[in-house]
C-alpha cells in the first residue's frame, strides 16, 4: 500500500468516525473534512463586515486540485479558494467566503 492511500484510508476513517461535510469543486462532489473556520471581522465605511477564512482536507483521489481563486462550495456554501497545498494524496484547501481582491 501507497503512503498516499494509507493517509488517505486514514482521513477517510476520521471522517467516518466523527462526519465531514459536502465539498464541491468543479462538477466533483464528495467528502471532507473541516479542520479550521475563522470568523473574521472588519470595520467599513458601512459598519462592521465580516469574512469567514476556513480549512479543508480532501482526497487528492476524489479531487483535482483547485487554483487560487477558484469558487468552490463548502457544506453548501460558495467559498474561494485562497490556496491549496498537497501532501500524502491530501488536498488542504484554504477559503474564505467572499472573492479575493486579486483574483486569479
Amino acid at each position: 500500500m501507497s503512503l498516499d492511500l494509507t493517509f488517505q484510508n486514514g482521513l477517510a476513517a476520521i471522517i467516518s468516525a466523527h462526519g465531514g461535510i459536502s465539498v464541491q469543486i468543479g462538477t466533483v462532489t464528495g467528502t471532507g473534512l473541516l479542520v479550521l473556520s475563522d470568523g473574521q471581522t472588519d470595520f467599513s465605511i458601512e459598519g462592521q463586515m465580516g469574512t469567514t477564512i476556513s480549512t479543508v482536507r480532501v482526497s487528492a483521489a476524489t479531487f483535482t486540485a483547485p487554483t487560487r481563486g477558484d469558487p468552490m462550495k463548502v457544506d453548501g456554501q460558495q467559498v474561494y479558494v485562497l490556496g491549496v497545498r498537497t501532501s500524502g494524496g491530501i488536498h488542504v484547501i484554504a477559503t474564505q467566503d467572499t472573492q479575493p481582491v486579486e483574483g486569479v
